[in-house]
């Protein structure tokens, strides 16, 4: 008879076996020194902790190993998915710290940015070896298409699925849980080939491609030109990037859809709608805020459209010289981008045009019941993936929840960062793009940054990717707070 694990047991295997993909993550840059052979002085401070990582998981999962898995403990599933994350974090932040250039807080910072996928970084990517560039790419594209994710395609086991869920995600593509995140991960890499093939018809060499693809796609904004995108000053990786960007923010479930040629299901759909109306209404404010900072209309209207987008999908990457330089009402606009972010069920970041969606549609239903005169129940809806959805107060709910949750905990982490003496609307702009997980900065964000602002700015980026509402969960169910019933344990209704 097979034993059954459950319990601490069964999260103790499941950590090593993360411990193990972790590992293995920390092994995949050593391909960098076939081709930069200069790197090989680097291969200890990958190869050190990668193989103790593999070594203590595996030691680790030998209590679930060829047995039949249980339940976890109520709660435990999310203490998991934050264990993991911090696992990842802090092991993969070791090649950094044996370098001798980086404490720990910067070399957390920066891995904590990479696999939020946001892009703020305390690197001087003009000295930075290629291995450890590549790595910083990377690791933008794991926690892109998200860890438990990769774990599952490369397993059978239907259990981590389940942890999946609580990631953040709920794309289920397929009846089979475990062929929908096989199928996702096809896609995300088939797009990631696509970009490297795409950059380099537009003129990048192959390893600013490879990096600069897997970078946009998963909305990350790590870049291998110390000035970004626009240090190429070429149209044509402009606006590969773009694609790229639009690619990366949009829901899997849309990919798979216009795969099977279901166009209704893909393009009828409320965020379509949300991305609708701010490039009808904000993209011309911003291309005007360039206009009247000084900029002739043509370049005015290349800075807009690209700034657009690398806002909006979250991804960071710029072509203006200086953020700090634009004028104030360019970066009010980039700031509300920021905050609303990519679709729901993509590797954006953001509050998600889902919530905000949602949560204007119970406006207008509410002002409209308030403007009858009759007490008349009307039954509102919302196409969503082709189908009309029934707008319930518990779907308005949870947006507005998770919508109050995230500005107060941008106010809060602004008037942290400001302490130090930075401008409240720099460190508000600077929060913002942290909790968004963008990556633009106004030049707070450096090497000789403060430490606790980079600590403030790195919470900011663990809770705007691993989303909101489930690090409150697991508070509650720690301290036994009792939950209310409008915030729902994965905001399916928002995914």
């Amino acid at each position: 008879m097979i034993e059954k694990v459950s319990g601490r047991k069964l999260f103790i295997g499941y950590m090593g076996l993360f411990m193990m993909l972790i590992g293995v993550i920390l092994l995949v840059p050593l391909i960098m020194i076939i081709f930069y052979q200069e790197d090989y002085i680097y291969a200890k401070d990958f190869i050190l902790p990668g193989i103790s990582s593999i070594f203590v998981g595996f030691f680790l999962y030998l209590l679930i190993f060829k047995k039949e898995k249980g339940n976890l403990k109520k709660g435990s599933d999310i203490a998991l998915v934050l264990t993991i994350w911090l696992l990842a974090i802090l092991i993969s932040s070791i090649p950094f710290m044996l370098t001798g250039k980086f404490n720990f807080t910067q070399a957390v910072f920066e891995t904590t940015s990479a696999y939020t996928t946001t892009g703020l970084s305390v690197v001087d990517v003009s000295v930075t070896p290629h291995i450890f560039l590549f790595y910083r790419s990377f690791m933008l594209f794991v926690g892109g298409i998200g860890l438990v994710l990769i774990l599952t395609s490369a397993t059978s086991d239907s259990r981590s699925m389940n942890i999946y869920l609580i990631e953040g995600h709920n794309d289920k593509l397929l009846p089979n849980l475990i062929k929908s995140s096989r199928l996702i991960f096809s896609i995300y890499f088939g797009y990631m080939i696509l970009g490297v093939c795409l950059y380099l018809l537009a003129g990048m060499d192959l390893f600013d491609a490879v990096n600069h693809s897997m970078s946009a796609l998963s909305t990350g904004g790590f870049s291998t030109n110390p000035a970004s995108i626009g240090g190429y000053n070429n149209i044509w990786i402009e606006m590969v990037t773009v694609l790229l960007m639009i690619l990366g923010s949009t829901n899997f479930i849309i990919h798979y859809y216009l795969m099977r040629r279901k166009f209704k299901e893909a393009f009828i759909h409320f965020e379509f709608e949300v991305s609708g109306i701010l490039l009808c209404v904000v993209l011309p404010l911003l291309v005007l805020s360039f206009v009247r900072s000084g900029y002739d209309l043509l370049t005015s209207c290349r800075y807009g459209v690209f700034e657009f987008f690398s806002a909006l999908t979250t991804t960071g990457f710029q072509i203006i010289p200086d953020y700090s330089k634009t004028s104030g009402t360019t970066q009010i606009i980039i700031i509300i981008l920021m905050i609303v972010g990519g679709q729901c069920g993509s590797t954006s970041g953001g509050i998600k045009q889902g919530r905000i969606g949602l949560a204007f549609k119970g406006i207008l239903n509410y002002l409209s019941i308030k403007n009858k005169t009759e007490h008349v129940i009307s039954t509102k809806y919302y196409n969503k993936f082709g189908n009309k959805e029934i707008l319930t107060n518990d779907a308005v709910n949870s947006s507005f929840v998770y919508i109050l949750l995230y500005l107060s905990l941008l106010v809060v982490g602004s008037f942290i960062i400001s302490f130090g003496g930075y401008d409240f609307g720099d460190s508000f702009f600077e929060m913002t793009s942290a909790l968004g997980t963008v990556g633009l900065s106004v030049g707070i964000t450096s090497y000789n940054t403060a430490p606790y602002v980079l600590w403030t700015l790195a919470v900011g980026m663990f809770l705007g990717r691993i989303e909101i509402v489930i690090v409150f969960e697991f508070f509650m169910n720690s301290f036994k707070i009792k939950k209310r019933g409008i915030v729902k344990k994965y905001d399916k209704e928002n995914t």
